[in-house]
């Protein structure tokens, strides 16, 4: 759709110009883990991206396109601006737009009042409504100092609901046998970036911080969210892909770069230079493991939002896996019957052990069997299963609520590891999801209202498109010899058989948050 050296189209038949492409895409170096690595390391990605498009009406006869134009500075203190109608998902994110603005080809210094008749496509107000202010590019973003360790449990609480409630929403419109996988902190990430752009607190300030279940009263969560995705074990990278005749506010991007490291790049107007370009950011800042997120671009693309996490590990031949601390033996790994309900047993590959070190309780109230599996990096695996033989993994994902998976967890977490008969299934998933539907159900139980996003450019602009990939391996390997846990592992009777439909959380042990979450239901 981006044939040719210029198009007309955009709002006031805005041209397209093609922008030079920075010789460097690589993450900063000070997000870089392992710089000069032989090979990447063992980790586990997920990528996800953010398409805002601007809320239009009937589109005009589009005028014939300008003269080209140069391309606007990359620097972070220049306006770099918003975008076109959903296409992607007809019902879009309703509410999620700015409300009226100055055209977008209006000059950077022009004060910021409703416009009437500046051209066709300019967005004018209902009468008899108003829209509150919003946040001008001189105004502070706001107080945020160093986070303390009470906004940093108060958002790994909030990951924890948001986590709840996004995985119910998710299961609620896949398969019942469907294998589900995402990051709860890179597409809580990606929404919180969006908090930057929010308008006044009538607007997003409420309502997609309610949807991310951050307190009324915690004033600054980016730092603290950031604190939380770069603890030992994790790495994170952001970066914002944008239509160069799109200008974003200078107060939105100074706020990106000082919390989520992103400096905008202009798109070209080339889809398969584009793609190449986002693509080659996706595969360096997974460190290889996701050669590609984009097979395509959406429709008149102007603003993607672009975020990567996954675990780090030591490098073993680039295998993409979180490790063990008690390494399982890869001769007892055998072939064993996996329950299917609805579907016969599947034959699949299963990691055994007699006497394996795993925290494990039975919750009485749910019949839910809890384990506790250790990994590196502070990490562990969490296995939630029915209890009853005949009983349904949906049940007990309907009946979660967050305060119980949180005290779920943190029992768990107390809990001690004893010698326990295992038969786990190597786990190997990688699932793409598209997170506006799951989102858009989401904000039904959020407050109504208007979701302004006027902090983040000059125009209306509307959440489109958020595609989230997810990959985790579970396997043998592990970082710890054997041997090490052999002395403190006590006779026992436990038994934890995974060979049903089980949900699993990654957690982050120290940070108290869900680094993936996702159910197994057919290996």
């Amino acid at each position: 759709p981006w044939g040719g050296a210029a198009r007309g189209g955009g709002r006031g038949g805005a041209g397209w110009t093609r922008a030079p492409w920075p010789q460097h895409l690589s993450v900063p170096p000070h997000l870089n883990p392992h710089p000069g690595a032989p090979c990447p390391p063992q980790i586990n990605p997920c990528a996800q991206v953010f398409t805002l498009e601007p809320l239009l009406g009937e589109p005009p006869t589009p005028p014939a396109p300008p003269a080209r134009t140069p391309a606007p500075s990359q620097d972070v203190g220049t306006s770099v601006l918003p975008v076109p109608t959903p296409s992607a998902h007809p019902e879009g994110l309703p509410g999620w737009g700015v409300t009226d603005g100055p055209s977008p080809t209006a000059p950077e210094g022009a004060p910021e009042e409703l416009d009437t008749a500046a051209d066709e496509t300019t967005a004018v107000p209902t009468p008899g409504t108003s829209a509150p202010p919003c946040p001008g590019d001189e105004e502070p973003t706001d107080t945020c100092g160093e986070p303390t360790g009470e906004q940093r449990a108060a958002v790994a609480e909030a990951l924890v609901t948001f986590a709840v409630r996004f995985y119910q929403h998710m299961a609620e419109a896949a398969q019942p046998d469907a294998n589900l996988l995402f990051s709860p902190i890179n597409v809580a990430t990606g929404l919180s970036h969006l908090l930057l752009g929010e308008g006044p607190p009538t607007g997003t300030g409420t309502r997609l911080a309610a949807l991310l279940a951050y307190p009324p009263e915690l004033d600054c969560v980016h730092g603290a969210l950031q604190q939380l995705a770069s603890t030992p074990g994790l790495f994170s990278a952001a970066q914002i892909f944008h239509h160069p005749e799109l200008h974003l506010r200078p107060r939105f991007l100074n706020d990106s770069l000082r919390f989520y490291g992103a400096r905008p790049y202009a798109l070209s107007g080339n889809e398969s230079l584009d793609l190449q370009r986002i693509n080659a950011w996706v595969r360096e800042a997974s460190k290889g493991l996701l050669p590609s997120l984009l097979s395509a671009l959406p429709p008149e693309p102007r603003l993607l939002l672009l975020s990567a996490v996954h675990l780090r590990g030591t490098p073993r031949c680039c295998v993409p896996t979180a490790a063990w601390r008690t390494p399982l033996d890869r001769k007892k790994t055998v072939l064993l019957p996996f329950q299917r309900p609805g579907h016969p047993p599947r034959m699949v590959p299963t990691m055994t052990s007699a006497k394996y070190p795993v925290a494990s309780f039975t919750d009485s109230r749910l019949q839910v069997q809890v384990g506790r599996l250790e990994l590196n990096g502070g990490l562990s695996l969490v296995v939630l299963m029915p209890r009853g033989p005949l009983d349904p993994l949906e049940t007990v994902e309907r009946a979660l609520d967050p305060t119980t998976f949180l005290a779920l967890l943190r029992r768990a977490a107390r809990t001690a590891p004893r010698a326990t008969a295992l038969s786990l299934p190597r786990l190997r998933l990688d699932i793409a999801l598209d997170v506006v539907p799951v989102v858009h159900d989401m904000g039904k139980d959020t407050s109504d209202g208007t979701m302004g996003l006027c902090g983040l450019a000059r125009g209306p602009a509307a959440v489109d498109t958020a595609q989230h990939r997810a990959v985790l391996a579970l396997d043998e390997a592990g970082v710890e010899a054997a041997a090490a846990m052999a002395t403190s592992v006590a006779r026992s009777a436990l038994v934890l058989e995974a060979l049903r439909p089980f949900l699993f959380v990654l957690w982050h042990n120290t940070g108290e948050f869900p680094v993936f979450m996702g159910r197994l239901s057919d290996p």
